[in-house]
């Protein structure tokens, strides 16, 4: 098959299965994984279904297909009216959306066009991310052989200005891309009603649970000696004034100021109200909910784009690291990768145990219904990568319906943070404990509340992680110097969260389904 094509075709349900057919062979021959290749036909013949119904299976299209810059692409154009058909999105292709698959739509003189670019092959990242360690530790080695002058001004006019720069841009997109990624997350309910009759329990559900899970973590750190800290003097009790004010803080005093100054309690605030005001004024502000949409996909290529320097910001760092006598951190690290390891898991093994229990199924086959994705996301460390088997799992074997599976499990990848703050309450304690750090009651307080937020409004995309512990570093005393250590342990243990969190939010949505009576109790243990 030609790797450019174009043909006419009419647009009907049999064109469209047409179509359909041909993007699945060219795909294959492209080799396009199978996994990423049934994301783009579901993608594009979901599009081209609207097209069909809204133009009662009359409009005649030009298909082609074909490469640019080495990524496989399709296109479709047809002429008539505007008509924009990602208008008919369900909740789980606008999570698509954020995953980089959806089609895009444009319409000049008269002529609809709608394109795909087809998921890129993913780069292996941890391979470059073990380049950029080793090639660190072999540079930092140097320190025994070059004089001190000339490590001073390899790290103060080259090394040093690398690192700011790219924190620098990563820190200015990633709080608009958590502003207007909240927004999206609380309009994706498309409706009061759904909200009302679903939002309310899922939404609820999902925050209380994140926030317990990283809480249980915060407690855990404090009685088991897992890490020493530096107590600070006044530490005897907790500051009632310090956590009024905290809480209070998340007010802004203008809408500028928490961007400028990196507040993420204040931003997430500003988006989670705007969201709100959003979904109560419905269809009014169509055109918004469709433009804070693109901004939200536009930020997060802008994110994605940045991170493909994240090895180059590994090296620099790191060899920093070394040449200022730093390294003695490396010593410790297995510790907050193997507290997270045993906490996450535990977790995971103690909400399947109770999810089996209320719908009364043993815990081994509840387990060996999931446990694919689980293996899924502990080797690929993306929860996204697993969402067509997730989908399918809980409609086709634990028996969700699928109007609460759809809505529900775009909210749950989002909201249900419980490991994910765990693993950044780890991190940040093992951070603080290295750098001395002086901690109180009022600290742990703190760290409690700023990670359960951000456990909800880090951005799926890779680097995403990083920015957010960097913000948290700072809003905690902690020095930015050892933010190198913080994303090596923040990409170790994303494999370990997002694993865990996979069975999490399988069981969490089996109960929420069992609660509001959408559970197929037939398909969760079928008659032998």
């Amino acid at each position: 098959m030609r790797n450019n094509h174009t043909e006419e075709i009419l647009l009907d349900r049999p064109g469209v299965d047409d179509i359909s057919s041909f993007i699945k062979r060219w795909l294959s021959e492209c080799r396009v994984s199978k996994r990423d290749s049934l994301r783009v036909q579901l993608a594009m013949e979901d599009q081209l279904l609207n097209i069909c119904e809204h133009f009662d299976e009359k409009a005649k299209c030009t298909f082609g297909t074909g490469k640019r810059f080495g990524v496989p692409y399709v296109f479709i154009k047809y002429e008539g009216e505007r008509f924009d058909p990602s208008s008919g999105f369900e909740l789980s292709e606008k999570f698509l959306a954020n995953l980089g698959l959806t089609p895009q739509w444009s319409y000049q003189d008269g002529v609809n066009t709608l394109y795909l670019r087809a998921p890129r092959k993913p780069l292996k990242g941890e391979a470059f991310l073990l380049i950029a360690v080793v090639s660190a530790i072999l540079v930092g080695l140097l320190k025994f052989v070059l004089p001190q002058d000339t490590m001073s001004a390899v790290s103060s006019f080259a090394l040093k200005p690398i690192s700011d720069s790219f924190m620098n841009v990563l820190n200015t997109f990633i709080r608009l891309m958590i502003f207007f990624s909240v927004i999206t997350g609380i309009c994706s309910a498309d409706s009061l009603k759904d909200f009302r009759t679903m939002g309310k329990t899922v939404i609820g559900r999902l925050i209380t649970r994140s926030v317990l899970g990283t809480g249980l973590c915060v407690v855990l750190l404090c009685l088991i000696p897992v890490f020493h800290f530096n107590i600070g003097a006044g530490s005897g009790a907790l500051q009632v004034d310090g956590l009024v004010s905290l809480l209070f803080s998340a007010f802004p005093k203008d809408p500028f100021t928490p961007f400028i100054e990196g507040n993420m309690l204040q931003i997430v605030f500003m988006a989670a109200l705007t969201g709100c005001v959003l979904l109560l004024l419905g269809n009014k502000v169509f055109e918004i909910h469709n433009l804070v949409e693109k901004l939200t996909r536009l930020f997060m290529q802008i994110i994605e784009s940045v991170c493909k320097l994240l090895p180059v910001y590994i090296f620099v760092s790191l060899v920093t690291l070394i040449w200022s006598n730093d390294a003695g951190i490396f010593v410790n690290l297995w510790k907050p990768i193997v507290f997270c390891l045993v906490f996450c898991f535990a977790l995971m093994i103690g909400k399947i145990g109770f999810s089996a229990a209320r719908v009364r199924i043993s815990p081994i086959r509840l387990f060996s219904k999931i446990k694919k994705t689980v293996l899924i996301g502990l080797l690929t460390a993306s929860s996204s990568t697993a969402l067509s088997e997730m989908i399918d799992i809980n409609e086709k074997k634990l028996g969700v319906s699928k109007r609460l599976n759809r809505f529900a499990l775009p909210l749950a990848n989002i909201l249900c943070g419980s490991t994910c703050g765990a693993s950044f309450v780890i991190i940040l304690c093992f951070m603080a404990e290295y750098h001395s750090v002086s901690v109180d009651i009022d600290w742990f307080v703190n760290l409690w509340i700023l990670c359960s937020v951000m456990s909800m409004a880090t951005p799926p995309v890779s680097g995403g992680m990083i920015a957010i512990l960097g913000i948290l570093m700072k809003q905690l005393g902690i020095p930015s110097s050892g933010l190198a250590v913080a994303a090596l342990l923040g990409i170790v243990t994303d494999f370990i969260e997002t694993s865990s969190r996979i069975g999490i939010i399988h069981c969490e949505i089996l109960l929420q389904a069992n609660k509001l009576n959408m559970l197929d109790h037939d398909i969760l243990m079928p008659k032998q």
